[in-house]
């Protein structure tokens, strides 16, 4: 018999990362490993997320793009609320724009064909 490899979908394969990355968060702040910080909380949860997202894109079929898109500003803002007080938001903001506008045109020239 053979049997076919069935991709999941994205919501059971976010709300694992998810679940996984606030029992990791709480295993941390609860062990005193971190001082708490309320900011860096969406870090947490929104950095991991955008990376699963992120490579969820590559073996997304038609809406690859979106997938890449939303995986790229999850990253960002995990990125702004990790590191909020060292760095300006502006810098990783036009980093983002940049970032898009490439995705962008990447995605028109591969439809062109």
């Amino acid at each position: 018999m053979k049997t076919e490899a069935r991709m999941f979908s994205y919501g059971v394969g976010a709300t694992a990362v998810v679940a996984i990355s606030v029992g990791l968060a709480a295993i941390i702040y609860g062990l005193g490993l971190l001082p708490f910080d309320l900011y860096v909380l969406p870090a947490w949860i929104l950095g991991p997320l955008g990376v699963y997202t992120a490579i969820y894109s590559l073996a997304a079929g038609k809406e690859s793009t979106y997938y890449l898109v939303w995986g790229t500003v999850l990253i960002a803002v995990a990125f702004i609320s990790a590191f909020y007080n060292i760095t300006y938001v502006l810098p990783i903001l036009g980093v983002l724009v940049i970032v898009l506008a490439v995705i962008g045109v990447i995605t028109y020239m591969r439809s062109r064909k």
